[in-house]
């Protein structure tokens, strides 16, 4: 993972935030390609001087965003973009219905998108 997922501890977002975005990134960017198996929780923690909750609790959210998997012994390992690209498009349509059922109108609900992603771009950078 070098160079790939830092922790900055002069930023406000908290480091398994830190970690999760920089991962994603790579994810998304193809940098960690489908099949790339992560340093194991352990290590990663080691490397980045943080808790082993932090980076576990990291990768739970990843997992959770359907960006990787873990295979008990075999470790953790990057998904298919395929999958992530449904899950893309099944929150962006859940996220549209709420939007509307509430009341925002399209400006608004879009605002309310950007607004997050500036906020992780922040996080990220």
């Amino acid at each position: 993972m070098d160079g790939l997922v830092a922790v900055d501890r002069g930023v406000a977002s908290p480091p398994v935030r830190q970690i999760q975005v920089c991962l994603s990134r790579a994810i998304q960017a193809g940098t960690l390609p489908p099949g790339t198996r992560l340093p194991t929780v352990r290590a990663l923690a080691a490397d980045l001087g943080v808790a082993v909750n932090t980076v576990a609790k990291a990768f739970r959210r990843l997992e959770e965003a359907g960006l990787v998997m873990t295979r008990g012994r075999a470790g953790t390992v990057v998904s298919p973009l395929d999958d992530v690209s449904g899950r893309i498009e099944s929150a962006a349509r859940e996220y549209a219905v709420l939007a509307t059922e509430l009341g925002l109108s399209h400006e608004d609900a879009l605002a309310q998108v950007h607004a997050e992603l500036r906020t992780l771009s922040a996080v990220g950078g």
